[in-house]
């Protein structure tokens, strides 16, 4: 069976749809490349298809979500991200039930740590890993960093990833005309996420590696 990872979360703003393509190019970005796939569920994304490190595919119509992940379900060695940037309670039901860690990114701000504590005490049926929090767009200066440490205290501390620091251009990873110009400076970041999110679900990088 594959891997299916779910980057929810009803908060606009967080950052879902760039982790999403951020994790998707990580594990195609690795020493040993991992297959991986981004299933995009937001009716007003656009879906083409180009030569990038991991696999698009369009899940925007939600009555064909679930056969879709199911189908990819199927493959050994997969790693599926479903984007659920469209933020509607009927992709967080299909998906929550289905995947093996769900990830709420939360920006270093009061209100969202709030709302994420809330999503990760709703949203707790994921196969493996459970629910986490991923701190997203996370300050690099030493003073702003050490505020946005202290508002942490409000998450259980076993339930975070490593927080995402701001990104120059991250939203052109999903750019089909971007993507190409960022991949390189984004192979690193997109690694750390990877790896982060594999430790979690407790699976080696070489156990998913690709099959020659």
């Amino acid at each position: 069976m594959a891997k299916i990872i779910g980057v929810l979360g009803s908060k606009g703003g967080t950052g879902k749809s760039s982790l999403a393509h951020l994790a998707g190019h990580g594990f195609g970005s690795l020493p040993h490349p991992v297959d991986a796939v981004v299933i995009v569920t937001d009716p007003e994304d656009e879906v083409v298809q180009i030569n990038r490190r991991y696999f698009v595919v369009d899940g925007r119509d939600h009555t064909k979500l679930e056969a879709i992940i199911q189908k990819l379900d199927e493959q050994d060695d997969l790693m599926i991200v479903v984007d659920g940037a469209a933020s509607r309670i009927a992709v967080d039901q299909v998906i929550s039930g289905i995947t093996d860690l769900i990830l709420i990114p939360f920006t270093p701000a009061r209100h969202d740590i709030i709302r994420a504590a809330k999503h990760l005490e709703r949203l707790s049926g994921a196969r493996e890993g459970g629910a986490v929090g991923v701190p997203n767009r996370w300050p690099s200066n030493p003073a702003l960093k050490t505020n946005a440490n202290k508002l942490l205290d409000l998450l259980p501390r076993d339930r975070l990833l490593l927080p995402v620091p701001t990104l120059g251009k991250i939203v052109d990873l999903i750019s089909h005309e971007a993507y190409g110009r960022v991949a390189t400076s984004l192979s690193r970041p997109g690694q750390i996420l990877a790896l982060n999110v594999l430790q979690r679900i407790g699976v080696h990088p070489l156990d998913m590696r690709k099959r020659a």
